[in-house]
């Protein structure tokens, strides 16, 4: 009998990445971000289990306000017309879901990022604006080939599913930012200052990024896109976290 070729053998499904996961498994096996059942990320239970924690917060003032839109007192403190996140950062499972995902490369995980997204949207989905499009936050160049993907780009994907509406991608990271946990207020502020270009873009745009804290990275991109001729700029990040100005 010759050599078997297990590179060809698609009957078998002898295929290089399943091989590759199969030893990954072996060396690193995971387990479930909340009951810790070993061989998933996340189990059916304890998928179901999550419930939505909804902001509704005027990103201006950071005060309560009805579905997280801006006072019309804080309208000149703000380029954002509201601030939508439908789960809080605080949570073990969803920070381990965004962290594995974002951080390590567990690409696996993406599949739940979007189920999620797309019930969270779908709970809250009277607020947002009718005949809007969608734009992900952009990572600077450099930093999206090293992490090899846009983690808000996965989101912005299953939140124009969900509303069934148009992805348009108008806006550049032109300067690398730090992370923005690491920071002062003072120093996000600055951190933040002119990051963001956009090409020419017309009507209502909601603006996505997995997590927000302070609300300065989304509030620099809402500049830019206003600037370059959006009407209003919505906000929503999947997850929300205690931040300087938003008051939880």
């Amino acid at each position: 009998m010759g050599e078997v070729d297990f590179w060809t053998m698609d009957n078998e499904q002898w295929t290089i990445s399943k091989i590759k996961r199969a030893f990954l498994d072996a060396l690193f096996p995971i387990f479930c971000l909340g009951c810790k059942r070993e061989g998933v990320w996340l189990c059916s239970d304890c998928q179901s289990a999550i419930r939505p924690l909804p902001l509704f917060l005027c990103p201006g003032c950071g005060r309560m306000s009805p579905g997280g839109t801006t006072h019309l007192r804080c309208a000149n403190a703000t380029p954002l017309s509201a601030l939508i996140s439908p789960y809080h950062y605080a949570s073990p499972v969803i920070r381990g879901l965004i962290k594995d995902y974002k951080y390590h490369g567990a690409h696996d995980i993406e599949k739940i990022i979007t189920g999620l997204t797309i019930s969270g949207v779908d709970k809250l989905r009277t607020l947002f604006p009718p005949g809007a499009r969608v734009a992900a936050m952009p990572l600077h160049p450099s930093r999206e080939r090293a992490r090899g993907f846009n983690q808000a780009a996965t989101i912005a994907a299953a939140v124009s599913r969900a509303l069934q509406i148009e992805i348009v991608a108008p806006l550049k990271r032109k300067k690398r930012t730090e992370e923005q946990a690491r920071l002062t207020p003072a120093e996000r502020r600055e951190n933040c200052r002119r990051a963001f270009t956009s090409a020419p873009v017309t009507g209502d745009i909601i603006l996505v990024d997995d997590v927000v804290t302070s609300g300065e990275t989304m509030a620099a991109a809402a500049s830019a896109l206003k600037a370059a001729g959006a009407r209003r700029v919505f906000a929503f990040a999947l997850a929300h976290g205690r931040g300087d100005r938003l008051k939880i």
